[in-house]
């Protein structure tokens, strides 16, 4: 696994966060932004959103396994 596909799998919520706020610093830094993108972006980081909970439901039920057995 590369560097940055490592850092990805163990920041991925943190850069969801990241995306997540930059919505609101596009609209006011770049007023004419066509709605369509900020719709499309606001789709991808639902997309992202549900990616980073299910990687993080996946460490959680492994980390519960092992502290089980």
């Amino acid at each position: 696994m590369s560097n940055f596909l490592r850092f990805i799998s163990r920041h991925g919520v943190r850069l969801y966060a990241l995306l997540a706020a930059a919505i609101p610093l596009l609209l006011i830094y770049i007023p004419d932004l066509p709605a369509e993108a900020l719709l499309t972006f606001a789709a991808a980081l639902f997309g992202a959103g549900e990616a980073a909970q299910r990687h993080e439901d996946v460490k959680t039920d492994k980390a519960m396994y092992l502290h089980i057995f």
